[in-house]
C-alpha cells in the first residue's frame, strides 16, 4: 500500500511535536515524514538538536504546500494550533491537530467549518480515544452490560512540576484547558453531552504562580452527574489519572490509564465489577491489555480516514461542540 506523505508543522518544545515525529517514523509502512515547518528561529535551532527530526529537511510553509504531501499533521505551540490548521485546510490538505485547539472560539468554529464545507478529513489529536481500554469499556457500554452510565469520574493531573506553573499563565483556562479537555472528552464518550455545566476551576499559588492549576467542573445529566478534576499541583497526581464509569449494572475503573513501560510503550490497567458483592469485599476482575504505542492509534486511524478506508466518527461538527464544551468548562467558578 502506497505511503501517506506528511510533513510535520511546529517543533514546539512544551507539547508533544517530538513524540509525534517519532510515532510518524515509527510506522514506516503507513507514513514518510517528509521534513518539518518550524517558523520560530528558537524552536528550530532545538529541533535541530533532537534525535527525532534527525535527517528531516526543515522548509517553510510555502515549500512544504509546493511538495503537495498527502496531509499535515499540526503540532505547533497551543495558540498556534488553529491557525496553522486552517491554513493547510484551505490549501485543500486533510489535516492531523493536536488538541485542545485555540481558545478562540470563533477561530475553532471556522477551522470546523471549513473542513466540514471542503469536505476535509480533520483529526484532534485525543490520545486516549483509542486507549485500549476506553475501546474495551465502551464495548461493553454499547453491549449494554454496565446498564445505564449515570457517572464518569475523570482525573488527570500533573506531578507538582516547575514546568507546569511556567506553561499555564499562557492559558486562561489553566488546567482545565491544558489536560482536562482529554477527560471532558472522555465523558462525552460516555454520557454524551450534559445538561449543565459547573465549573469549579481555582488557583493553589503553588510555588508562588498566580494560574488556573485547580481544574475542576462538574458535569449534570438527567440521571447523574460526572466531574473532571485536573492539577498541575498535585504530589503524586499523574500516578493518580483515572477514569470510573459507574453503571446501573457495573463499574469499569481504569487507573493508572497509562504507564510508560520504557520501550516506548505503555500499559494500561482496569477492573470490571458487573455483579454487586459483599460491601466490604473487591467483587471486580483485573483486566490487562496488550502494551500499547499513545499515538499509533492517533495516527493510524487519521491514515484509514485520509484513505477513505473507514469513516471519521469525530466530525467537525462533534469536534465544535466538545471545544464549546470545554471553554465552557474552563470558566472561572460562579
Amino acid at each position: 500500500m502506497k505511503k501517506l506523505r506528511v510533513i510535520q508543522v511546529g517543533t514546539a518544545p512544551m507539547v508533544h511535536s517530538a513524540h509525534a515525529a517519532i510515532a510518524l517514523r515509527g510506522l514506516p509502512e503507513t507514513f514518510q515524514l517528509e521534513g518539518i515547518v518550524e517558523e520560530n528561529p528558537e524552536f528550530r535551532c532545538r529541533a535541530a538538536e533532537n534525535s527525532a527530526f534527525a535527517g528531516l529537511p526543515f522548509l517553510t510553509w510555502e515549500e512544504a504546500l509546493r511538495r503537495r504531501p498527502d496531509a499535515f499533521v499540526i503540532e505547533t505551540d497551543e495558540h498556534q494550533l488553529v491557525a496553522n490548521a486552517i491554513r493547510s485546510l484551505e490549501a485543500g490538505f486533510p489535516t492531523y491537530m493536536d488538541k485542545p485547539g485555540s481558545e478562540d472560539q470563533t477561530q475553532f468554529r471556522k477551522m470546523c467549518r471549513l473542513a466540514a464545507e471542503k469536505k476535509l478529513v480533520l483529526t484532534l489529536g485525543y490520545m486516549f480515544r483509542h486507549n485500549p481500554a476506553v475501546l474495551h469499556a465502551l464495548e461493553l457500554k454499547k453491549a449494554g452490560k454496565l446498564g445505564e452510565i449515570f457517572s464518569v469520574e475523570a482525573q488527570m493531573s500533573g506531578c507538582n512540576d516547575a514546568g507546569y506553573h511556567r506553561t499555564l499563565p499562557r492559558f486562561r483556562g489553566g488546567m482545565m484547558y491544558y489536560l482536562g479537555c482529554h477527560m471532558i472528552d472522555m465523558i462525552v464518550h460516555f454520557c454524551g453531552f450534559p445538561e449543565e455545566v459547573i465549573p469549579l476551576n481555582a488557583r493553589t499559588l503553588s510555588r508562588g504562580v498566580d494560574c488556573v492549576d485547580f481544574g475542576f467542573c462538574a458535569y449534570r445529566y438527567a440521571h447523574g452527574v460526572s466531574f473532571v478534576k485536573t492539577c498541575a499541583s498535585e504530589v503524586n497526581g499523574v500516578n493518580r489519572r483515572s477514569i470510573v464509569i459507574n453503571g446501573t449494572n457495573g463499574t469499569f475503573e481504569i487507573r493508572p490509564i497509562e504507564v510508560p513501560r520504557g520501550d516506548g510503550y505503555d500499559d494500561t490497567f482496569a477492573r470490571v465489577t458487573l455483579e454487586n458483592s459483599h460491601p466490604f469485599s473487591d467483587g471486580s476482575t483485573a483486566l490487562t491489555f496488550p502494551p500499547h504505542r499513545r499515538y499509533d492509534g492517533l495516527f493510524l486511524n487519521f491514515a484509514r480516514y485520509v484513505r477513505k478506508e473507514a469513516e471519521n466518527p469525530y466530525t467537525p461538527e462533534y469536534e465544535e461542540k466538545l471545544h464549546d464544551l470545554i471553554l465552557r468548562s474552563c470558566r472561572p467558578r460562579a
